[in-house]
């Protein structure tokens, strides 16, 4: 068992990220480096008394940040709770975690989990330890939507319903708006070109954007600074002439592909852009060879695209 400073874990998130992708019930790419990393250093900024709870021990993780120096640790991405900072074979990580906690902790020290496939091994596993806790409690954490993409993009399209499949046949781009890839254009101009089409929606005038909240806005960015540079950012807009109308905004790790978010300016409501930008990027990632397209959290409209809708949930434990 060996403790790791937080610059020493980012030193070793190549291999950190590998026993992500073989760790079975997560959530993989919000699971990942990349995106614990943007969420820590944008939404969840450590104060200089914080203490960081990182510890490896044969190919097993244990990841968990303190929050306002009072001995309860979170995950590094602790908004949505979409990542485990469990990582490898469940029990081995979670035996880690005590281990560690026993030598380092004096109690009462508390640990927030996310990131439990709701029945899996890992959740299980935390509710026979219940007994041990001075305190426990189970909430609801974030869901995901997801597609399978692994025998391409008509299997998937076959697998809808017949009104659905109507429906998107009927939607055609029309002949004055192209579709742009944006993976050769720099990381700058694409998020200027996204936060310009958010301020065109209604979302934004209604003061209810994402984009519009600072942190939230960094963390995007930051996302998009750590992808850009090995060409694993995904970016589409529909432009009109010099008008962007529309975008969708995700990322590829480990052969996942992620959705971030999706847009359009209000005038052009009616085209339905934002629902042909979705089937082009399908069709596109398909051909890429991903075989896992994760839409992210669950909204009732993706109940139509996606193929699995996992439920996730989180614990609080004080021992």
């Amino acid at each position: 068992m060996r403790r790791l400073t937080f610059d020493e874990f980012i030193e070793e998130r190549g291999s950190f990220d590998e026993t992500v992708r073989r760790t079975p019930e997560t959530a993989t790419f919000c699971s990942c480096a990349l995106w614990q990393l943007a969420a820590h250093t944008t939404m969840q900024r450590p104060e200089p008394e914080d203490e960081y709870f990182i510890f490896e021990d044969e190919g097993n993780w244990v990841v968990f940040a303190e929050r306002g120096g009072r001995r309860v640790f979170y995950p590094l991405e602790a908004a949505w709770m979409f990542g485990s900072p469990l990582i490898g074979d469940p029990l081995h990580a979670l035996d880690l975690l005590r281990r560690a906690s026993q030598k380092h902790l004096e109690s009462p020290y508390g640990f927030c989990f996310g990131g439990l496939l709701r029945g899996g091994r890992l959740h299980r596993a935390i509710l026979s330890r219940q007994d041990e806790c001075l305190q426990f409690e189970e909430f609801d954490a974030t869901d995901c939507m997801e597609i399978d993409l692994a025998e391409g993009v008509e299997a998937w399209f076959e697998r809808r319903s017949k009104r659905f499949r109507k429906v998107v046949r009927k939607r055609k781009l029309p002949d004055d708006i192209e579709i742009i890839d944006a993976q050769d254009i720099s990381a700058e101009e694409i998020f200027e070109r996204i936060v310009a089409i958010q301020q065109e929606t209604y979302k934004w005038r209604e003061g209810s954007d994402i984009f519009q909240g600072e942190s939230y806005r960094r963390f995007y960015r930051t996302l998009l600074d750590l992808l850009h540079p090995n060409g694993n950012h995904r970016v589409l807009f529909a432009r009109r002439g010099d008008e962007d109308l529309a975008y969708i905004f995700g990322g590829i790790s480990g052969g996942i592909y992620r959705g971030f978010q999706m847009s359009y300016v209000e005038t052009v409501k009616e085209l339905e852009l934002g629902n042909i930008l979705q089937v082009e990027n399908l069709r596109r990632r398909a051909e890429e060879g991903i075989k896992k397209y994760d839409l992210g959290m669950y909204s009732e409209y993706k109940e139509r695209w996606a193929d699995r809708h996992d439920e996730y949930c989180g614990v609080f434990m004080v021992w």
